[in-house]
């Protein structure tokens, strides 16, 4: 009976080791599951933000891109920015009737257009500024501020470098119109300007640009009128 009953709890301890190392090896099953998953779901949410993080990056990214393009001149005014327009869109400018190749003419100020204007023969006086590629070549308005400058003064149609004419031909043909207080810009061609001469930092064929303001045109003090025109 004694050993029956030493069977008995050697057995009920046996069941109840196996049932605690079941639990505990569930438990551990468990233990490694919920492991897992929150392993799974800590991965989620550092890919989450980070998807997140980088849509807002590709955000900031496009609305810098966008506000530089919207900044950015266009591609006709990038061009122009400096050049011998000095800023002013090429679709401004008009070509004076006559000129092969032609000059373009923009009015800075005044904005007289080419009929009328001081007639050939004419004594004006003028300021001029002569750049080629930003580089100004000549220009009557040296001390400006104090002197008010040196303007020249020629004849309306006498020949480009004789005495009484202009130093290039663009004077002559870009005073076309042009009242007093006017102030045009021209893109000169170099049949207009020096031609086929190297002159200081132009080289031959070069286009420059002549910036011109009418400052008088000489009267007649006898018969009144423009001096010199018959």
């Amino acid at each position: 009976m004694a050993n029956v009953n030493a069977n008995s709890i050697l057995h009920a301890r046996w069941n109840a080791n196996v049932r605690w190392n079941a639990k505990m090896n569930g438990n551990a099953r468990w233990r490694r599951r919920a492991a897992i998953a929150r392993a799974h779901a800590e991965r989620s949410n550092e890919q989450e933000m980070m998807t997140a993080t980088n849509a807002r990056r590709r955000a900031v990214a496009i609305a810098i891109a966008s506000s530089s393009l919207a900044l950015a001149p266009r591609a006709s005014e990038a061009k122009l920015s400096g050049g011998p327009t000095g800023g002013i869109p090429i679709e401004s400018f008009a070509p004076i009737p006559g000129t092969t190749p032609a000059i373009l003419y923009y009015d800075l100020k005044g904005a007289s257009g080419i009929e009328g204007g001081a007639p050939r023969g004419a004594r004006v006086a003028v300021h001029y500024d002569l750049k080629f590629r930003n580089i100004t070549i000549g220009t009557s308005r040296q001390g400006a501020g104090v002197t008010g400058g040196s303007p020249i003064g020629f004849q309306v149609g006498a020949k480009a470098g004789t005495p009484g004419g202009p130093f290039i031909e663009a004077f002559n043909v870009g005073i076309r119109g042009m009242g007093v207080g006017t102030v045009r810009r021209m893109i000169v061609p170099p049949e207009y300007a020096y031609g086929n001469l190297e002159v200081q930092e132009i080289p031959p064929g070069a286009t420059v640009t002549l910036d011109l303001e009418l400052l008088s045109v000489a009267k007649d003090p006898i018969r009144g009128g423009v001096a010199g025109v018959d």
